[in-house]
Protein backbone atom coordinates (compact mmCIF):
# COMPACT_ATOMS: atom_id res chain seq x y z
CA UNK A 1 0.00 0.00 0.00
CA UNK A 2 2.50 2.31 0.77
CA UNK A 3 4.39 1.34 -2.33
CA UNK A 4 1.46 2.29 -4.09
CA UNK A 5 0.76 5.89 -2.58
CA UNK A 6 4.49 6.46 -3.00
CA UNK A 7 4.21 5.93 -7.32
CA UNK A 8 0.67 7.85 -7.04
CA UNK A 9 2.39 10.87 -5.33
CA UNK A 10 5.62 10.68 -7.49
CA UNK A 11 3.17 11.11 -10.71
CA UNK A 12 1.24 13.76 -9.03
CA UNK A 13 4.27 15.65 -8.07
CA UNK A 14 5.83 14.97 -11.53
CA UNK A 15 2.70 16.15 -13.41
CA UNK A 16 2.40 19.01 -11.28
CA UNK A 17 5.55 20.23 -11.84
CA UNK A 18 5.55 20.10 -15.41
CA UNK A 19 2.11 21.85 -15.92
CA UNK A 20 3.36 24.59 -13.56
CA UNK A 21 5.76 26.06 -16.29
CA UNK A 22 2.67 26.02 -18.50
CA UNK A 23 0.39 28.59 -16.07
CA UNK A 24 -0.90 31.76 -17.87
CA UNK A 25 -0.74 30.70 -21.27
CA UNK A 26 -4.19 30.50 -23.40
CA UNK A 27 -6.05 26.84 -22.71
CA UNK A 28 -5.53 25.80 -26.70
CA UNK A 29 -1.29 26.20 -26.40
CA UNK A 30 -1.12 24.73 -23.21
CA UNK A 31 -2.73 21.62 -24.54
CA UNK A 32 -0.74 21.32 -27.28
CA UNK A 33 2.39 21.43 -25.09
CA UNK A 34 1.25 19.01 -22.35
CA UNK A 35 0.98 16.46 -25.55
CA UNK A 36 4.66 17.33 -26.39
CA UNK A 37 6.24 17.13 -23.00
CA UNK A 38 8.23 14.50 -22.41
CA UNK A 39 6.21 11.29 -20.46
CA UNK A 40 9.58 10.16 -18.06
CA UNK A 41 12.49 11.35 -16.31
CA UNK A 42 14.69 9.91 -19.18
CA UNK A 43 13.10 11.79 -21.70
CA UNK A 44 12.82 14.92 -19.89
CA UNK A 45 16.62 14.53 -19.21
CA UNK A 46 17.14 13.78 -22.81
CA UNK A 47 15.56 16.87 -23.69
CA UNK A 48 17.14 18.90 -21.86
CA UNK A 49 21.01 17.90 -22.40
CA UNK A 50 20.17 18.12 -26.66
CA UNK A 51 19.17 21.44 -26.23
CA UNK A 52 22.17 22.27 -24.35
CA UNK A 53 24.20 20.22 -26.94
CA UNK A 54 22.60 22.26 -29.78
CA UNK A 55 23.19 25.48 -28.06
CA UNK A 56 26.70 25.33 -27.86
CA UNK A 57 27.45 23.66 -31.76
CA UNK A 58 27.91 25.69 -34.44
CA UNK A 59 25.88 24.27 -37.33
CA UNK A 60 28.08 23.66 -40.36
CA UNK A 61 26.85 24.11 -43.64
CA UNK A 62 27.46 21.96 -46.76
CA UNK A 63 30.59 24.11 -47.91
CA UNK A 64 32.58 23.38 -44.61
CA UNK A 65 31.41 19.67 -44.69
CA UNK A 66 34.75 18.26 -46.31
CA UNK A 67 36.55 21.18 -44.09
CA UNK A 68 38.65 20.36 -41.64
CA UNK A 69 38.63 24.21 -39.79
CA UNK A 70 36.94 24.63 -36.91
CA UNK A 71 34.97 28.16 -35.58
CA UNK A 72 38.13 29.15 -33.39
CA UNK A 73 40.60 29.38 -36.20
CA UNK A 74 41.26 33.06 -37.42
CA UNK A 75 40.46 34.39 -40.50
CA UNK A 76 43.18 33.35 -43.08
CA UNK A 77 43.59 34.92 -46.77
CA UNK A 78 45.57 33.40 -49.53
CA UNK A 79 46.87 34.64 -52.22
CA UNK A 80 48.56 32.62 -55.22
CA UNK A 81 48.42 29.77 -52.72
CA UNK A 82 50.91 31.94 -50.16
CA UNK A 83 49.70 33.29 -46.78
CA UNK A 84 48.42 36.93 -46.94
CA UNK A 85 48.85 39.14 -43.87
CA UNK A 86 45.24 41.57 -43.73
CA UNK A 87 45.85 42.55 -40.48
CA UNK A 88 47.19 46.19 -41.46
CA UNK A 89 46.91 48.08 -44.82
CA UNK A 90 50.51 48.00 -45.89
CA UNK A 91 52.76 46.26 -48.57
CA UNK A 92 52.84 42.59 -47.14
CA UNK A 93 55.35 39.74 -48.53
CA UNK A 94 53.89 36.68 -48.97
CA UNK A 95 54.52 33.71 -47.40
CA UNK A 96 55.03 30.19 -48.01
CA UNK A 97 53.59 27.71 -45.16
CA UNK A 98 56.04 25.63 -43.00
CA UNK A 99 55.10 22.12 -43.91
CA UNK A 100 57.36 20.71 -41.20
CA UNK A 101 55.01 22.53 -38.61
CA UNK A 102 52.66 21.09 -36.67
CA UNK A 103 50.14 23.59 -37.36
CA UNK A 104 50.46 23.43 -41.47
CA UNK A 105 47.28 21.67 -41.33
CA UNK A 106 45.17 24.26 -40.04
CA UNK A 107 45.85 25.37 -43.77
CA UNK A 108 44.07 22.44 -44.87
CA UNK A 109 40.07 23.95 -44.96
CA UNK A 110 37.92 24.88 -47.14
CA UNK A 111 38.73 28.28 -48.97
CA UNK A 112 36.22 30.43 -50.82
CA UNK A 113 37.59 31.62 -53.88
CA UNK A 114 37.48 34.96 -55.73
CA UNK A 115 39.10 35.51 -59.28
CA UNK A 116 38.26 38.41 -62.21
CA UNK A 117 36.49 40.42 -59.36
CA UNK A 118 33.79 37.97 -58.83
CA UNK A 119 33.57 34.84 -56.52
CA UNK A 120 34.41 31.68 -58.30
CA UNK A 121 33.97 28.75 -55.86
CA UNK A 122 34.98 26.76 -52.87
CA UNK A 123 37.54 23.94 -52.62
CA UNK A 124 39.25 22.07 -49.99
CA UNK A 125 42.86 23.18 -50.01
CA UNK A 126 45.80 20.80 -50.15
CA UNK A 127 49.39 21.68 -49.34
CA UNK A 128 51.14 20.97 -51.95
CA UNK A 129 54.72 19.45 -52.21
CA UNK A 130 57.61 21.21 -50.02
CA UNK A 131 59.38 23.33 -52.16
CA UNK A 132 62.18 24.01 -50.94
CA UNK A 133 63.84 24.13 -46.90
CA UNK A 134 60.22 22.23 -46.15
CA UNK A 135 58.43 25.33 -47.32
CA UNK A 136 55.20 25.05 -49.34
CA UNK A 137 51.82 26.35 -50.12
CA UNK A 138 48.23 25.32 -50.57
CA UNK A 139 47.01 24.24 -53.97
CA UNK A 140 43.55 23.60 -55.13
CA UNK A 141 42.38 27.54 -54.53
CA UNK A 142 41.95 30.30 -56.60
CA UNK A 143 43.92 33.58 -56.83
CA UNK A 144 42.70 35.21 -53.88
CA UNK A 145 41.11 32.44 -51.61
CA UNK A 146 39.09 33.31 -47.99
CA UNK A 147 38.96 30.96 -45.20
CA UNK A 148 35.50 32.09 -44.11
CA UNK A 149 32.57 32.41 -45.97
CA UNK A 150 31.34 35.79 -46.61
CA UNK A 151 30.46 38.70 -48.81
CA UNK A 152 33.38 39.77 -49.93
CA UNK A 153 32.49 41.59 -53.00
CA UNK A 154 30.04 43.68 -51.59
CA UNK A 155 28.99 45.61 -54.83
CA UNK A 156 28.98 45.57 -58.38
CA UNK A 157 32.25 46.04 -60.43
CA UNK A 158 32.75 47.02 -63.94
CA UNK A 159 35.81 46.95 -65.76
CA UNK A 160 36.10 49.01 -69.05
CA UNK A 161 38.35 49.75 -71.74
CA UNK A 162 38.46 53.79 -71.48
CA UNK A 163 38.19 56.71 -69.35
CA UNK A 164 35.46 57.65 -67.09
CA UNK A 165 33.87 60.73 -68.84
CA UNK A 166 34.33 62.50 -65.22
CA UNK A 167 37.75 61.03 -64.65
CA UNK A 168 38.43 62.40 -68.43
CA UNK A 169 36.73 66.03 -67.80
CA UNK A 170 38.42 67.08 -65.14
CA UNK A 171 41.71 65.55 -66.15
CA UNK A 172 41.87 66.34 -69.89
CA UNK A 173 45.32 65.21 -70.26
CA UNK A 174 45.06 61.89 -69.12
CA UNK A 175 44.09 60.73 -72.90
CA UNK A 176 46.81 62.59 -74.13
CA UNK A 177 49.16 60.80 -72.24
CA UNK A 178 47.97 57.29 -71.84
CA UNK A 179 47.36 54.91 -74.92
CA UNK A 180 45.94 51.59 -73.01
CA UNK A 181 43.22 52.18 -70.44
CA UNK A 182 41.14 50.01 -68.11
CA UNK A 183 39.16 50.97 -65.59
CA UNK A 184 37.47 49.60 -62.77
CA UNK A 185 34.68 50.98 -61.17
CA UNK A 186 33.09 50.24 -58.00
CA UNK A 187 32.20 51.28 -54.85
CA UNK A 188 34.69 50.37 -52.20
CA UNK A 189 33.45 51.37 -49.13
CA UNK A 190 29.35 51.10 -49.89
CA UNK A 191 28.66 53.97 -48.77
CA UNK A 192 26.47 54.91 -52.41
CA UNK A 193 29.29 57.01 -54.23
CA UNK A 194 31.53 54.98 -56.79
CA UNK A 195 35.16 55.30 -57.33
CA UNK A 196 37.21 54.61 -60.21
CA UNK A 197 40.58 52.42 -60.24
CA UNK A 198 42.75 53.53 -63.31
CA UNK A 199 45.55 51.39 -65.17
CA UNK A 200 47.06 53.44 -67.32
CA UNK A 201 49.84 52.83 -69.43
CA UNK A 202 52.20 54.61 -72.51
CA UNK A 203 53.44 52.27 -75.01
CA UNK A 204 56.19 54.39 -76.40
CA UNK A 205 57.53 55.64 -72.82
CA UNK A 206 57.19 52.37 -71.48
CA UNK A 207 55.60 54.09 -68.49
CA UNK A 208 52.46 52.11 -66.39
CA UNK A 209 50.38 53.01 -63.21
CA UNK A 210 47.10 52.07 -60.97
CA UNK A 211 45.75 55.34 -59.75
CA UNK A 212 42.70 55.71 -57.69
CA UNK A 213 40.10 58.46 -58.52
CA UNK A 214 36.94 59.34 -56.20
CA UNK A 215 33.03 59.69 -57.53
CA UNK A 216 33.91 63.37 -58.75
CA UNK A 217 36.55 62.13 -61.03
CA UNK A 218 39.44 63.67 -58.93
CA UNK A 219 43.23 61.72 -58.70
CA UNK A 220 43.02 60.50 -54.70
CA UNK A 221 46.66 59.06 -55.10
CA UNK A 222 49.19 56.90 -57.83
CA UNK A 223 49.32 53.72 -56.06
CA UNK A 224 52.00 51.99 -57.85
CA UNK A 225 54.03 52.65 -60.68
CA UNK A 226 56.87 50.83 -63.06
CA UNK A 227 58.75 52.83 -65.86
CA UNK A 228 60.94 51.30 -69.03
CA UNK A 229 63.92 52.36 -67.24
CA UNK A 230 63.81 49.75 -64.10
CA UNK A 231 63.13 46.82 -66.58
CA UNK A 232 65.92 44.57 -67.25
CA UNK A 233 68.35 45.93 -69.09
CA UNK A 234 69.77 42.63 -70.89
CA UNK A 235 66.12 42.17 -72.36
CA UNK A 236 63.70 43.99 -74.86
CA UNK A 237 60.68 42.49 -72.98
CA UNK A 238 57.88 44.83 -72.17
CA UNK A 239 55.94 44.99 -69.23
CA UNK A 240 53.55 47.14 -67.71
CA UNK A 241 50.98 47.33 -65.30
CA UNK A 242 47.76 45.29 -65.76
CA UNK A 243 44.55 43.86 -64.48
CA UNK A 244 46.81 40.92 -63.64
CA UNK A 245 47.98 42.98 -60.95
CA UNK A 246 45.02 43.88 -59.28
CA UNK A 247 42.20 42.70 -57.17
CA UNK A 248 39.41 44.17 -54.90
CA UNK A 249 37.57 42.94 -52.50
CA UNK A 250 36.71 42.56 -48.83
CA UNK A 251 39.54 40.60 -47.20
CA UNK A 252 39.65 41.43 -43.78
CA UNK A 253 35.65 40.90 -43.60
CA UNK A 254 34.85 44.93 -42.33
CA UNK A 255 32.43 45.48 -45.26
CA UNK A 256 34.64 47.88 -47.07
CA UNK A 257 36.66 46.60 -50.28
CA UNK A 258 40.41 46.90 -50.41
CA UNK A 259 42.50 47.31 -53.84
CA UNK A 260 45.24 44.59 -53.56
CA UNK A 261 47.84 45.43 -56.10
CA UNK A 262 50.68 42.34 -56.67
CA UNK A 263 54.28 43.90 -56.88
CA UNK A 264 56.10 42.41 -59.46
CA UNK A 265 59.69 41.41 -58.98
CA UNK A 266 62.52 40.22 -61.29
CA UNK A 267 62.78 37.34 -59.10
CA UNK A 268 61.82 35.47 -55.81
CA UNK A 269 57.75 35.81 -54.16
CA UNK A 270 56.04 38.99 -55.21
CA UNK A 271 54.56 41.64 -52.65
CA UNK A 272 50.62 42.49 -52.47
CA UNK A 273 49.83 46.01 -51.45
CA UNK A 274 46.37 46.34 -49.25
CA UNK A 275 44.92 49.42 -49.61
CA UNK A 276 41.67 50.71 -48.46
CA UNK A 277 39.46 53.43 -48.93
CA UNK A 278 36.88 54.53 -46.75
CA UNK A 279 34.46 58.03 -45.61
CA UNK A 280 37.60 59.70 -48.04
CA UNK A 281 40.05 58.64 -46.54
CA UNK A 282 42.87 56.98 -48.08
CA UNK A 283 45.05 54.01 -46.15
CA UNK A 284 48.16 51.79 -46.69
CA UNK A 285 51.24 52.17 -48.86
CA UNK A 286 50.81 54.19 -52.23
CA UNK A 287 53.24 55.34 -54.92
CA UNK A 288 54.83 52.27 -54.96
CA UNK A 289 57.72 52.07 -57.47
CA UNK A 290 58.07 48.56 -59.26
CA UNK A 291 61.09 47.18 -60.55
CA UNK A 292 61.87 44.14 -62.65
CA UNK A 293 66.10 44.80 -62.29
CA UNK A 294 67.00 41.93 -60.89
Amino acid sequence: MVIVVLIVGNALLIYYMMNLSEYGKEENTNTMANEEKPETIANLLNTVVSSTDATNHVTINAADANSRKVSTENLMVLYRGLILDTTKMDQVELKYIDNSSTDRDKYVVTYYNYENFAFRDYTLGVLTNSNYENLAKIGNVAKVAISENYTAITGKIDTKSYLPVVVSENNPKLAEEYDAVKTITTDLDANGTDEYILILANKNTGYSKISLYNSTGKLINDLAYIEKSKWNQTTNAEYYLSLENLNVLDVDNDGVMEILIEIPKYEGIPSVSLVKYKNGELTGKTNIECSLLP
